[in-house]
């Protein structure tokens, strides 16, 4: 008889246990789906194209043209990187890109910069820096020719 009341009274607390942990995580479930819905931005878009201005050069498979997008503060004149991205597998120059940011990462009155490299065996082969210009809510185009390191 004792046992059995034991084995009562353990499953009892097994399932206050189960149920106390499933309602924790309903709850952080909520809270975060919460927050994602406060937290809505938009993405912007910056279209732009780069060359190969030292010459002729046919990229291998290995090479990876690298795209950062940088900010510089109006108000600290902190750089910061708020946009990055690779690309494989290049054919041939000139090259297109788009390269997706978070439009409240910019300010008003802040500037941005691109910087691109040509990776060759993980080092800086030829690298191209662009100041990027506003055109009403969005960056104009972009255009740079990469010079050899």
């Amino acid at each position: 008889m004792r046992k059995l009341f034991f084995l009562l009274l353990c499953c009892v607390f097994f399932f206050c246990l189960v149920s106390c942990s499933t309602t924790g995580s309903s709850q952080a479930m909520q809270f975060s789906l919460t927050q994602t819905q406060k937290s809505q931005s938009s993405i912007g878009l910056l279209r732009g194209n780069v060359n190969y201005g030292a010459g002729f050069y046919f990229p291998t498979s290995s090479d990876i043209l690298d795209i950062s997008m940088l900010k510089t503060d109006a108000s600290t004149g902190l750089v910061t990187e708020i946009s990055h991205q690779r690309i494989r597998n290049l054919l041939n120059f000139p090259i297109q890109f788009t390269v997706r940011y978070d439009e409240s990462d910019i300010g008003e009155g802040d500037s941005c910069t691109l910087i691109v490299n040509l990776l060759v065996d993980d080092a800086v082969k030829a690298q191209g820096i662009t100041l990027i210009t506003r055109s009403g809510d969005s960056f104009a185009d972009a255009s740079l020719t990469l010079l050899s390191v």
